[in-house]
């Protein structure tokens, strides 16, 4: 059996090896109530985990392996939180938790074709051994046959049998040669393919993708047909479109990764800043710039008109100082705006305002809060969020966590 057709049927074998591990999605209706439509989100991770490529991240046995465990648990947990709070109607948060998830999938996926990528690199350096080794063996065969060839009588027959030899003895090494460069060649080509799926180029470099995968089917035909000169030429051209989908897409992904990660950030920011007492929270943006405001009546820090925090109220400054002290949230900006209700002269609500929001500054920094990171202003009477009964409101410090 040659060694065409024994890779053939190995890379078979494993391929019907693969088990699929599918992972059942129960949806559990309230009585008589209909559930909202299912985030498109969270039906592509459910898609992506049921399929091979998900089962193969479990299947690893190299050093990649605990690490593409935890990435597949890791989402499967939030799988699992995004159809809990689809089933809640909370659309919101499913949809983060897929997008968190499936960039946690995709990452053990990318580990376990890596690992087959490796896999295939080393099947084909055992085909050049092989090769070598045939090689090897030709030689000797022709070795012996030149010994033969000159022992037998100078005839003229004698000459032209040794010359028919040694042409189909260079026919065969060079045959030989072809097989192997084209064999290295469609592998590298594979590889750089694999890499490209690293970084999801079928969707951010779609259309060199697409041409990096059909030139290499068109190469790996071509070499089954031992067509070799085509198929090098072919599997040269795919492995560089597929190096170009890889360019292509590099810069995409790693933006759609980063802004899942800042929206995961955000989010666990938001829900932990909720739990505090007293505070209200909310989340805007302006322009590029995304906000997550901790907003706290001014009463609750002052004494009517009073610009120094009174004493005994400072206590709730500290739960928001152990937050903006964790290493999850330190790189965010810090702006503290005091805000008051807009009757009285401009210029007094102005120093009010101020004077207000840098005591709330010194009472953070004096927590441990880094000074760099924070800075403190007064609004006066602008930006009004109540009116009437409820103008107190507009008394209040803002404590705004910006990023992008």
């Amino acid at each position: 059996m040659s060694n065409l057709r024994i890779r053939s049927f190995v890379m078979n074998k494993i391929t019907r090896g693969l088990s699929i591990l599918p992972l059942a999605a129960t949806l559990v209706l309230s009585q008589g109530c209909a559930l909202k439509p299912k985030p498109s989100e969270l039906e592509a991770l459910e898609r992506l985990r049921a399929s091979p490529s998900a089962a193969a991240a479990l299947k690893l046995k190299s050093a990649r392996a605990k690490t593409a465990a935890g990435l597949v648990k890791s989402s499967d947990e939030l799988l699992k939180r995004s159809q809990d709070k689809w089933r809640s109607s909370d659309l919101d948060e499913s949809t983060d938790a897929a997008l968190m998830g499936r960039a946690k999938l995709m990452h053990a996926i990318a580990l376990a074709d890596q690992d087959a990528g490796e896999q295939r690199i080393r099947q084909a350096d055992d085909d050049l051994n092989d090769v070598a080794d045939e090689q090897a063996s030709v030689q000797k065969d022709l070795d012996a046959v030149n010994e033969a060839i000159g022992l037998l009588n100078q005839t003229a027959q004698a000459k032209e049998e040794q010359k028919s030899i040694e042409a189909q003895m260079e026919a065969d090494r060079k045959l030989s040669a072809d097989k192997s460069d084209t064999a290295e060649k469609v592998s590298a080509a594979e590889l750089a393919l694999k890499t490209a799926d690293t970084v999801q180029a079928s969707t951010y470099a779609k259309a060199e993708y697409t041409a990096a995968a059909d030139t290499l089917a068109r190469a790996q035909a071509e070499l089954q047909q031992g067509n070799f000169r085509a198929a090098q030429m072919s599997a040269d051209i795919a492995r560089k479109k597929a190096e170009d989908a890889v360019a292509a897409a590099q810069p995409i992904y790693a933006e759609k990764t980063k802004a899942d990660d800042n929206r995961a950030r955000a989010d666990m920011l938001t829900r932990e800043a909720s739990t505090i007492a007293g505070v209200e929270v909310r989340r805007d943006a302006r322009g590029a710039l995304q906000r997550i405001v901790l907003m706290i009546p001014a009463d609750q820090l002052f004494t009517k008109k009073q610009t120094m925090i009174t004493p005994g109220r400072d206590a709730m400054l500290d739960p928001i100082a152990t937050l903006m002290k964790k290493k999850e949230y330190m790189n965010y900006p810090v702006q503290i705006v005091g805000f008051a209700d807009a009757r009285g002269s401009s210029s007094s609500l102005l120093a009010l305002t101020l004077a207000r929001a840098q005591s709330v500054q010194t009472g953070l920094m004096s927590r441990g809060v880094d000074s760099k990171r924070v800075m403190a202003t007064g609004q006066g009477g602008a930006e009004q969020v109540a009116s009437g009964k409820d103008r107190s409101r507009n008394n209040r410090i803002e404590i705004i966590f910006l990023y992008q």
